[in-house]
């Protein structure tokens, strides 16, 4: 599957604007969605709970089907969010409404928490994604949706798309809002679809059922095309794209800090050298 390398550009003044008025600032997910997530021995725990939802997504949240979405590596807060949702009838679904519903119930909501850290802990393979019908965008439909998820189109009222799900659609944590790169384009136009209608209405503020209203059906097209097709490890450079990629960052910094503080022999002079650092 060919993956559109993505060069960021900065999004318009008029589209941050946008998003302020549609009350984003305003629209945070419960207290309950904010911190850490949980960590390994949650995701251990959530991996004897998953094998109903195997079988839509994937043992590893890798979906093999277009109309169900990868779950691998999405933001534990916002797969936490919509387990609460679906159970709740916050987000409505003739079928995840049911096996929501299965999910045995526990203190504190932990057995949602455990899945969540499970499936969030799962990398997202490449090779995994369904390439069909995405595969087949061509090079200007895959340009007119860069341009709308990264700039917006102001003269539409439609803002940056990655003015909340990041320039390498890789979500935000604590907002609960979620990834989107590497998503099946049928997922992705179908949830469309469904905010514009109004069928899907859990969006903090109502904020994706004002931006869904203001598209066209080929603006959506473009749009699912190009995040379909969009590898995170594309964009940004090659710093740190998440906390753990961070923290090793940090570790490799302090450990060179430690190595050049070692005393040189007197009269030995000390070679430059040049290290070129593998990623994570």
């Amino acid at each position: 599957m060919k993956i559109f390398k993505h060069v960021p550009q900065p999004a318009t003044v008029i589209a941050m604007i946008f998003i302020v008025a549609c009350g984003v600032t305003n629209a945070h997910a419960k207290a309950d969605y904010h911190g850490i997530p949980l960590g390994a021995a949650a995701a251990k725990q959530g991996s004897a709970l998953i094998a109903v939802c195997a079988a839509c997504h994937g043992i590893t949240g890798t979906s093999a089907a277009t109309e169900y979405p990868n779950l691998a590596a999405q933001r534990y807060n916002y797969l936490l969010k919509q387990l609460e949702d679906f159970r709740d009838g916050a987000r409505k679904s003739t079928i995840m409404s049911g096996m929501a519903m299965t999910i045995p119930a526990s203190a504190d909501n932990q057995n949602l928490k455990e899945i969540a850290a499970y499936f969030s802990r799962q990398p997202l393979l490449t090779t995994g994604v369904a390439a069909v019908p995405g595969a087949r965008a061509n090079v200007a439909q895959l340009k007119e949706g860069q341009k709308i998820y990264t700039q917006g189109l102001a003269s539409d009222n439609i803002p940056a798309c990655a003015a909340c799900h990041g320039l390498g659609a890789d979500g935000n944590g604590p907002m609960a809002i979620p990834a989107l790169a590497l998503q099946h384009e049928v997922y992705l136009l179908t949830q469309l679809d469904q905010f514009a209608s109004g069928a899907r209405s859990n969006s903090p503020g109502q904020v994706m059922t004002s931006i869904a209203r203001a598209m066209t059906k080929q603006q959506m097209t473009a749009v699912a095309v190009y995040l379909q097709q969009l590898n995170p490890d594309s964009t940004l450079g090659i710093g740190p794209k998440n906390y753990h990629e961070y923290v090793r960052a940090v570790d490799l910094h302090q450990q060179a800090k430690k190595s050049s503080a070692i005393a040189v022999p007197q009269g030995v002079t000390q070679q430059k050298t040049e290290t070129i650092k593998s990623k994570p």
